[in-house]
């Protein structure tokens, strides 16, 4: 089971059907949704099922989705988690989303050195990201996390493909 993380500014916690209307809100703001993989607008049902498909997937074992939860006030700001996770080769891909509101001011970096620590927990030891050529923020983050991009590795969504040993 996971536990939640308390960070400094940032509380990591299961995604929940509570966050449905925030989240929506998140997915759909046209600087997030330019660099993520599925069609937007998202309907509110759509979003729905998108939490309860990642919530029946952490109970299958493939998907771990957690909301990022500022402590001052419980607002979602965005949410991570891993996907295609694989226990036998201890692998699993890291996604994340951010409002803009809260862009440039390190939090993504927080939660994601945070989220990294628990992953041996998880019996990890290879994580990929897989983000939109143009992202260039994404870019920078994932190097400044000791990422590196595999080279030549591009797909029709136009998204690179980055890994870290952990």
């Amino acid at each position: 089971m996971f536990k939640t993380i308390t960070l400094p500014r940032v509380t990591l916690r299961l995604i929940t059907h509570k966050h449905g209307a925030a989240l929506f809100g998140i997915l759909n703001h046209p600087l997030v949704s330019q660099y993520n993989d599925y069609q937007t607008p998202l309907s509110q049902q759509q979003v729905k099922q998108l939490i309860q498909n990642d919530i029946s997937g952490y109970y299958e074992g493939g998907v771990l989705r957690l909301a990022i939860e500022h402590n001052s006030n419980g607002q979602l700001l965005g949410s991570c988690g891993l996907y295609k996770i694989n226990t036998d080769k201890q692998t699993a891909f890291i996604g994340f989303e951010l409002h803009p509101d809260f862009w440039q001011q390190g939090i993504m970096q927080e939660v994601l050195l945070g989220f990294m620590a628990v992953m041996p927990a998880l019996q990890l030891k290879h994580l990929y990201a897989e983000v939109s050529t143009h992202n260039q923020r994404s870019h920078a983050l994932l190097i400044k996390l000791g990422f590196t991009l595999k080279c030549g590795v591009q797909n029709s969504d136009n998204s690179s493909l980055w890994y870290k040993l952990l």
